[in-house]
């Protein structure tokens, strides 16, 4: 009856830069997901995602799907059961939407149709929403963004390799690091290094990893991270600047932020060291190659 799994998503690249029209790449995160589910085996989150999915029933969002059925099952005791961290930039809310569309409402098999109801959806949850979060889990694919208005699917490999993630342990909200951004944008040479030097990088990067060319990465996203921690140094969490800062003098590895920042999960990349090795560096987060997730 029910599909089984919505999973995550993450932002490899295009960080507060898509704003600005860089391009993006968004994929699934197979690690956490969600799926409905009428048990009660957890009860405390049982109880938090039905209050979340009453107002939402509640709301003009949901008269944009079969309302009647949805509120019969949540009558029977219906919930989201994810393991998807909220305000950690992993798209918890993206999960729900796109589980809502595809069982409560007519998904068109069209990427632009599809993305544009799963906004309006999303809308409920973020205030405004560009509709790609959903979409990752809604397709269950990878997603080139070329632009705010052009979105293609990939469904060829990508280049992951030496891609990690790192947990903050550290929830944070996006609205006001996006608001801090918006800010930053006034400064002129804030605004022209976004432009002619992260923007670029970015792109160089995006190109590595969808032609699956590693010899040019390293360098990109070296830079990415130099900039990042130049110029968006408020947006890394202070407890992670060490180990971000020491990154960049050994050349080890790289650090980047995964989405807004400010907590949430760090990306990472490295050609030198083991995932094994990494975790010694990193003794106080969780660790895990993103190939494996």
């Amino acid at each position: 009856m029910l599909r089984n799994s919505f999973s995550a998503k993450v932002l490899l690249f295009g960080e507060y830069t898509i704003l600005n029209g860089s391009r993006a790449l968004a994929l699934p995160l197979h690690r956490y997901s969600g799926s409905w589910s009428f048990s009660s085996h957890d009860q405390v989150r049982k109880e938090e995602s039905r209050l979340s999915l009453e107002k939402f029933i509640q709301s003009e969002a949901a008269k944009k799907l079969n309302l009647k059925k949805l509120q019969d099952d949540f009558a029977q005791g219906l919930w989201f059961d994810s393991t998807i961290p909220q305000g950690f930039g992993l798209g918890s809310s993206g999960a729900v939407v796109a589980a809502l569309y595809q069982e409560y409402g007519e998904p068109k098999f069209k990427l632009d149709e599809d993305r544009e109801i799963l906004a309006k959806l999303e809308s409920f949850f973020h205030g405004t929403s560009s509709g790609l979060d959903p979409l990752v889990s809604h397709i269950n694919t990878p997603l080139h963004i070329q632009s705010v208005e052009k979105v293609d699917c990939l469904y060829h490999a990508l280049n992951l390799e030496g891609f990690f993630l790192v947990n903050t342990f550290k929830p944070r909200k996006t609205g006001p690091l996006v608001t801090l951004y918006k800010e930053k944008q006034k400064d002129p040479n804030f605004s022209r290094g976004c432009s002619d030097i992260l923007m670029k990088e970015v792109n160089f990067a995006i190109d590595c990893v969808l032609t699956k060319s590693s010899q040019n990465l390293t360098h990109h996203l070296w830079h990415i991270s130099k900039f990042q921690w130049d110029f968006f140094n408020e947006m890394i969490p202070e407890k992670e600047k060490k180990i971000w800062e020491l990154g960049l003098e050994t050349g080890d590895y790289v650090l980047k932020l995964c989405g807004a920042g400010g907590g949430g999960f760090l990306l990472g990349h490295s050609d030198k060291l083991s995932i094994i090795e990494l975790k010694e560096k990193f003794t106080e987060h969780e660790v895990f190659k993103l190939s494996e997730s």
